[in-house]
């Protein structure tokens, strides 16, 4: 799973469940730059997009994954009144809205992956 997210306190606490799972590997980079890079070498199945990244800076990893590994789903988290580009839905980006609940953001990617996590 990539994680697209400017070091910070803030984006550490709300991906800090997600990188305690000892069934995901997290790939956390800080821009499109980095994140081109990962999609290119590595089997990326996810991309979740910190809330305080920008929309034309996932845009850009957007037009990298329809090159390189078309299909890959996206979550983007937002700010509860930011706004969404129009594209985004057309890409079948999902948008998480902040703030999440506690294990919202878990149950998510379980459900975009596929996956069945033990109780």
């Amino acid at each position: 799973m990539l994680v697209l997210a400017p070091p910070g306190q803030e984006s550490d606490e709300l991906f800090a469940d997600l990188a305690r799972r000892e069934d995901l590997t997290l790939l956390r980079v800080p821009n499109a730059a980095a994140a081109s890079v990962a999609i290119d070498e590595l089997p990326v199945a996810l991309v979740v997009a910190a809330p305080e990244v920008e929309p034309g800076v996932l845009d850009a990893v957007l037009a990298r994954l329809d090159a390189v590994r078309p299909g890959t789903p996206v979550l983007a988290l937002r700010g509860r009144k930011a706004a969404e580009p129009p594209g985004w839905k057309g890409r079948g980006v999902g948008v998480l809205r902040m703030p999440l609940s506690p294990g919202v953001l878990g149950r998510s990617v379980d459900v975009v992956l596929g996956m069945k996590r033990r109780p």
